[in-house]
C-alpha cells in the first residue's frame, strides 16, 4: 500500500483575526492545488482522507477535481491540541498513526491513499512508515505547502539495529535462529536515509552550543577526551564526525536513487556563515521528501552547503572525502547492485 501525505495549500491569514480551523486558502494556494491535481492525475488513488480543517478539506476537493476518489474526513489528522485539550506531541503522533493503521485495514495491498493534513502531521507519517514508537522527542519534520510525499507500507518486522556497512567500520554478521538479515523495502530504505540526513541538520544546530556539545559527547562516551581537547578542538572533532556522516548519507541516497555520486560531489562552496549553512541544509534536506523534487539538483545543493560548513569550521575536505568509502564487495546486503546497508531485524511476534 502507498500513502501520499499532502500538506494543505497556502493558508489565507487575516492579521486582524486569530488563526482558526476555518481559515481559507489563498488564490496562490488554489492555483498550487490545481497543479498538484495535475501531478497526481496519473496516479490510481483509491480514497482521500482529510483533516476536517476547512483549508485541508478545500485543498482535497481541488485535488480531487482530476482524481474522482471518495473523500472522507478524519479528525485524527487535525493539528496538535485541536482534538483533545492539553494534548502533547506524543499524543498527536499516536492518534495520527492509529488513523493510518485503521485506514490500512480497509484497503488492499495495491491501494494508494491520499491524506491531506497540516505540517505538524508529517512527523507522524514518518513514525508510521518506519515503525517508530511516538515520543515527545520525535523531531518536527517541516513541510512545504501542498507538497506531496510518498510513503510505502512498512514490512512486518521490528528494527533491532541499523548498521551502515562501509569499509573501515563494516560489521560482520551471522545468521542464527533468533536473528535474520533482511533487506528493507524500497520505500523504507529511502525514507530512512532521508530521515538520517534530517537528523544531521538537527545535530548541526546542536553543535553550535557548547553545553549541548558536552551533552552529546557524554552520550558518545568521549566527554573526557573532548574536555582535554578544549572547546575549539572539541567542536572540530564533532564537526568532522558530522561532516563525514552527511557526506556518506549523500552518497547512500545517490546510490538508492540511481544518481551518479560523482555528478553530485562538488568542491564549490558558497560564502556562508554557520547560521546560513544550518538554514540552507535544513531547507534542502526537507526538499528531498517531496515527490516532485529534482533530487540530483537538491543533493548538489546539500553537498555544496556541506563544503561551505567544512570551510567555515576549518575542517579538511580532502581527508573527509578519503574516508567516505562504501564497500561494494561483501555478500548479502545489496540494493540494485550496490551495497548500501544491512538491517538486523526480528519478525514481530503475533
Amino acid at each position: 500500500m502507498k500513502i501520499i501525505y499532502c500538506h494543505h495549500a497556502e493558508r489565507a491569514v487575516d492579521k486582524r483575526k486569530s488563526r482558526s480551523q476555518e481559515d481559507d486558502i489563498t488564490d496562490n494556494g488554489f492555483k498550487d492545488a490545481q497543479l498538484v491535481a495535475e501531478l497526481l492525475a496519473g496516479q490510481k488513488i483509491d480514497a482521500i482522507y482529510t483533516s476536517n480543517f476547512y483549508r485541508c478539506r478545500k485543498t482535497a476537493q481541488i485535488i480531487n477535481s482530476q482524481i474522482g476518489a471518495p473523500i472522507y474526513e478524519e479528525e485524527r489528522f487535525n493539528e496538535v491540541g485541536s482534538v483533545e485539550e492539553g494534548e502533547d506531541w506524543k499524543g498527536c503522533l499516536t492518534r495520527n498513526i492509529e488513523a493510518l493503521n485503521n485506514i490500512m485495514l480497509k484497503y488492499n495491498d495495491d491501494a494508494t491513499i491520499l491524506c491531506v493534513t497540516g505540517g505538524v502531521n508529517l512527523s507522524a507519517f514518518v513514525c508510521w512508515n518506519l515503525g517508530l514508537k511516538p515520543t515527545n522527542e520525535m523531531p518536527f519534520m517541516g513541510a512545504t505547502n501542498i507538497a506531496p510525499i510518498m510513503f510505502y507500507e512498512s514490512t512486518p518486522t521490528r528494527y533491532r539495529e541499523v548498521k551502515f556497512v562501509r569499509e573501515g567500520n563494516a560489521m560482520k554478521y551471522r545468521k542464527s535462529k533468533e536473528y535474520n538479515v533482511l533487506e528493507p523495502t524500497f520505500g523504507e530504505m529511502k525514507t530512512l536515509l532521508k530521515l538520517e540526513l534530517k537528523e544531521c541538520a538537527n545535530k548541526m544546530q546542536l553543535f553550535t552550543n557548547r553545553y549541548r556539545r558536552e551533552e552529546y559527547l557524554t552520550k558518545l562516551g568521549d566527554v573526557e577526551r573532548a574536555l582535554d581537547m578544549g572547546e575549539i578542538e572539541s567542536k572540530k572533532y564533532l564537526g568532522n564526525r558530522l561532516a563525514l556522516e552527511i557526506m556518506q548519507l549523500i552518497k547512500d541516497i545517490s546510490l538508492s536513487e540511481n544518481i551518479d555520486f560523482d555528478k553530485v560531489r562538488t568542491t564549490t562552496a558558497l560564502e556562508l556563515n554557520e547560521e546560513e549553512c544550518i538554514r540552507n541544509f535544513t531547507t534542502y534536506t526537507e526538499r528531498l521528501f517531496y515527490i516532485d523534487t529534482n533530487l540530483h539538483d537538491t543533493l548538489m545543493l546539500i553537498y555544496s552547503t556541506l563544503v561551505s560548513y567544512i570551510n567555515y569550521n576549518d575542517l579538511i575536505y580532502d581527508d573527509l572525502e578519503k574516508m567516505c568509502i562504501i564497500s561494494e564487495t561483501e555478500e548479502g546486503s545489496y540494493y540494485k547492485g550496490k551495497l548500501v546497508y544491512k538491517l538486523y531485524v526480528t519478525p514481530n511476534k503475533k
